[in-house]
């Protein structure tokens, strides 16, 4: 990269440094992926979710080219395995880590925790509208709560500061590339199945830990970042279990260490019945100063089959003729990657 990410936007500890620090850089790698690693976790993974081993990995050079394999995949009748394999996983893995944090709640917090979490979740509209009866008075639809623990104050202050920095990464960085790529698709209601939110008009998923915990700590009003959280939210998932566990000394269930492998190890990947698509790393990827996607001179990412994303100031710009790439990519080399 061009200029290294700002640190973290609010003061941390060490240890929660160091974790916004794995993730954010995890999510900005252009280390070559290892082929290896990525595929034993993600193996580790779909054992954990209780499904079989995939049959064959399939190794794409870019998320463009790894999105237009899932889309036939997806066709041709095979699966996915999202759900399970990376969201289920990580929420099982969560709801571990989070739950003797609040065993050990007095009372007397876990009534203000309840109360605080669910007047946020209702107030901000994540359980639906404010309804009036016949006589205009009000009554709160709340027909579809999170059946999760409430998020106590001392968590929360916690992962606020560790989240703010790696969600940025998505704001600046990737929101921006995953843009570029769902402008460039067809049919993309196709993909549904294969989203990590597959059920998007849907208010609340009562189940979803990882949902609840990071709305309540960020309030993202973005609808998590779509469509870069629909292709490859992990990042986001693993710093919040990553915390519990560094921080703040819970023990996650063993289900998250594949998400975590692969994530470490590779590019974005979709798990399917009998075959697991995972891409390849951009070899590059540029941001300026204040972490935005940027490069001046040529293209701000590059994957190995040369499919490129250019932007300015986090801008994405469209991409030029072959023949002024060419010329752009000739006069800057050597000046890109990480």
């Amino acid at each position: 990269m061009e200029e290294a990410m700002t640190s973290a936007i609010y003061p941390m500890t060490a240890p929660a440094q160091a974790v916004a620090d794995r993730w954010t850089q995890a999510a900005l790698s252009c280390e070559p992926a290892d082929h290896a690693r990525a595929e034993a976790a993600a193996r580790l993974a779909y054992q954990a979710a209780a499904k079989p081993d995939p049959s064959r990995f399939l190794w794409c050079p870019s998320p463009p080219a790894a999105v237009e394999h899932l889309r036939r995949l997806l066709d041709d009748g095979h699966s996915s395995l999202v759900s399970s394999v990376r969201r289920g996983n990580l929420n099982q893995s969560l709801a571990t880590a989070r739950a003797p944090i609040w065993e050990h709640t007095s009372e007397r917090d876990q009534f203000t925790a309840f109360g605080d979490f669910h007047q946020f979740m209702e107030w901000t509209g994540y359980y639906g509208e404010q309804r009036y009866d016949g006589l205009e008075a009000r009554y709160d639809l709340m027909e579809y709560p999170y059946r999760c623990n409430p998020v106590t104050e001392p968590e929360r202050t916690t992962l606020k500061p560790v989240l703010d920095t790696v969600r940025r990464v998505y704001r600046l960085v990737q929101g921006p590339v995953w843009a570029a790529i769902d402008r460039n698709l067809t049919a993309s209601y196709t993909m549904q199945p294969a989203w990590f939110r597959d059920s998007a008009r849907i208010i609340v998923d009562q189940d979803d830990e990882g949902h609840a915990v990071v709305r309540y700590c960020l309030n993202p009003r973005d609808w998590f970042f779509d469509p870069a959280w629909n292709y490859y939210p992990d990042w986001l998932l693993l710093a919040t279990i990553d915390t519990y566990q560094t921080v703040l000394g819970a023990a996650p269930d063993a289900a998250w260490e594949g998400c975590r492998e692969v994530a470490l190890a590779a590019g974005p990947w979709w798990p399917l019945t009998d075959v697991a698509i995972i891409s390849e790393r951009p070899s590059v990827l540029r941001v300026n100063a204040h972490g935005q996607l940027h490069a001046e001179d040529g293209p701000a990412v590059v994957w190995p089959d040369g499919s490129q994303v250019w932007a300015r100031d986090g801008k994405v710009l469209p991409s030029p003729s072959p023949a002024d790439a060419g010329a752009a990519g000739t006069s800057s080399q050597g000046r890109y990657g990480c």
